[in-house]
């Protein structure tokens, strides 16, 4: 009888560590899936927060057009924007797929651009100071890597489609 009792507590006592040890796995669980419901909702409140910023950046770009200027900073936008450079940088960045000088840079190329549709006559070098480039150089480097070809090339090619246009 001693032994059926003592084999009565022992299993008694290994169902309780059992009970217990799976109800610990299963609010572990609980809890791991509580808190990845809150990174997701926060990752996505971020990620709103981030949409809304890189709007406002892109927004202000193209209607104050702050590129123009040559000495333009990630600090100068980050201080408009009323936020702060590593935050603005890593937004840009993530929307836009470059990073500052190159999202700045492709502001400016797109206005060079516009510019010289509107007035066939300018000069590379013109484009180059009218579009904020501190030299010649970068800005044949940054118009290649926004539009594919040097700008020397990309306005023949502009002035010759604009002769066939006239001859037509």
């Amino acid at each position: 009888m001693i032994l059926f009792l003592t084999i009565l507590c022992v299993l008694s006592a290994s169902a309780g560590i059992i009970y217990l040890l799976i109800r610990r796995r299963r609010l572990q669980r609980e809890r791991a899936l509580s808190e990845m419901d809150m990174l997701s909702s926060a990752d996505f409140e971020m990620t709103a927060i981030d949409q809304f910023l890189y709007d406002r950046c892109c927004r202000y770009m193209v209607e104050k057009k702050p590129f123009l200027v040559v000495d333009f900073a990630l600090g100068d936008l980050a201080a408009t924007l009323y936020t702060n450079k590593v935050y603005l940088s890593k937004t840009i960045n993530r929307y836009s797929g470059k990073n500052f000088r190159q999202y700045v840079n492709y502001y400016r190329v797109m206005y060079a651009a516009e510019t010289f549709r509107k007035n066939m006559r300018l000069r590379v070098r013109d484009l180059s100071e009218m579009s904020g480039f501190r030299t010649p150089n970068t800005f044949t480097q940054a118009f290649k890597s926004v539009l594919g070809e040097n700008p020397s090339d990309w306005c023949h090619t502009m002035r010759q489609g604009l002769k066939k246009k006239k001859q037509e």
